[in-house]
């Protein structure tokens, strides 16, 4: 495994989305790491991303439950999911759905 940090800048500062998701309880790739490296970046958009607030995430009607954060700014967008390990879509299989369809969604005209 290697550090991937100068691929992700240039993706970002060409416009490309990028997407960074974690489940919180991931022994493998840990949230703590994956927060690690993403403070390495030398985005030009780094700075606002770290400073903004995380937003909650729900699944469907219900809205009593937390069942995950995401943070983004400009083309980077870091999602935090609870109660998940390595498989995302297998621990949390609505928020993981929710998130795909974030991600895929064609851009506004």
């Amino acid at each position: 495994m290697r550090p991937r940090i100068n691929e992700v800048d240039e993706l970002l500062t060409k416009g490309v989305n990028v997407t960074v998701y974690n489940g919180q309880v991931d022994l493998i790739c840990s949230t703590k790491g994956t927060e690690a490296w993403v403070h390495k970046l030398k985005w030009e958009g780094l700075k606002i991303f770290l400073a903004k607030d995380r937003t909650p995430l729900y699944c469907g009607s219900d809205k009593s439950t937390t069942k995950g954060f995401v943070k983004s700014y400009k083309n980077l967008y870091f999602y935090w999911i609870l109660k998940a390990g390595h498989f995302v879509p297998t621990d949390q299989p609505c928020v993981a759905l929710d998130m795909v369809g974030a991600i895929t969604q064609p851009p506004a005209t």
